[in-house]
């Protein structure tokens, strides 16, 4: 996906034709820590048998030194690398579901169209993009699935690092929100675990939503520039600013921001954890 410069910025779009096209480019390619157009391989059924086999066997094989348990090893280290574990869709032109590359059913044959963007062996997301042919919805991959929105959205796009949030474009006002994966707690007996939901990170209320980073220490740290008639803001997993801005600036080492107006004199503070700015102004009084 190529950047752009935007206010300033260098961004990545999400929402854009362009962007919807090419947010998930990278895992087409080997995952390894280098730059690569490596095409994965396309696994059969016992290539994924095998792969879960060699999984977990993991801490046995590194505890060995035998020539055959070197070889598992990289084996296994190509598996997680050069192959693609993403799912499938199964059915046919009228209905469609999703397969994972073990041929377990995770979805039956019952949309119109199915996202299939994701490791469906080492990381599958909690919720799924489906369409019923007019809009699309979230639904649970449990067993059973359980649809956890109505069909209200003329796109979904989960975000593609994390997998906790999803941008969601209203299917009336054509508007950009996002959808965040909570887990409230449950006190009542016997369900002492958390249960997944999903609760509105920011209505729909952003013409385009954009990539954006902070270069932090360990890893860089992603954050969402969205804008709206020509103004941008910032969207974290914590909330979202007015987009009233006309550029921001960063302070990397400490995930703050500063957010300008060319018609004001002050900018507003705010940081990763407060988007909004409001709890940074209380300190500063």
């Amino acid at each position: 996906m190529n950047p752009l410069d935007l206010c300033g910025r260098i961004v990545y779009p999400i929402t854009s034709e362009v962007g919807q096209k090419d947010y998930y480019e990278h895992l087409n390619y080997w995952r390894v820590c280098y730059a690569n157009t490596n095409p994965l391989i396309l696994p059969t059924k016992d290539d994924a048998r095998e792969y879960l086999r060699l999984r977990e066997m993991n801490n046995k094989l590194w505890a060995c030194t035998n020539k055959e348990s070197r070889k598992k090893l990289r084996q296994l280290e190509i598996y997680n690398t050069q192959y693609d574990w993403r799912p499938q869709k199964s059915g046919d032109d009228t209905f469609v579901g999703l397969i994972s590359p073990t041929g377990e059913q995770l979805l039956h044959d019952s949309f119109a169209d199915v996202f299939t963007q994701f490791d469906a062996i080492n990381s599958k997301p909690i919720f799924v993009p489906v369409s019923n042919g007019e809009a699309w919805a979230l639904m649970s991959l449990t067993n059973p699935p359980v649809l956890m929105t109505d069909f209200q959205y003329s796109a979904i796009i989960p975000e593609r690092w994390k997998q906790r949030l999803f941008f969601v474009q209203d299917r009336e006002t054509k508007k950009w929100g996002a959808l965040e994966i909570t887990y409230p707690f449950l006190h009542k007996k016997p369900y002492r675990d958390s249960l997944p939901m999903l609760k509105i990170l920011m209505p729909p209320i952003a013409d385009a939503i954009y990539e954006d980073e902070l270069i932090t220490e360990d890893e860089p740290t992603t954050f969402f520039m969205t804008q709206r008639d020509f103004k941008i803001g910032i969207l974290t997993p914590f909330g979202y600013s007015d987009i009233i801005y006309d550029r921001y600036e960063t302070d990397n080492a400490k995930c703050t921001f500063r957010l300008i107006r060319n018609d004001r004199k002050r900018v507003r503070r705010a940081d990763y954890w407060h988007p909004d700015g409001k709890l940074i102004d209380k300190k500063l009084q």
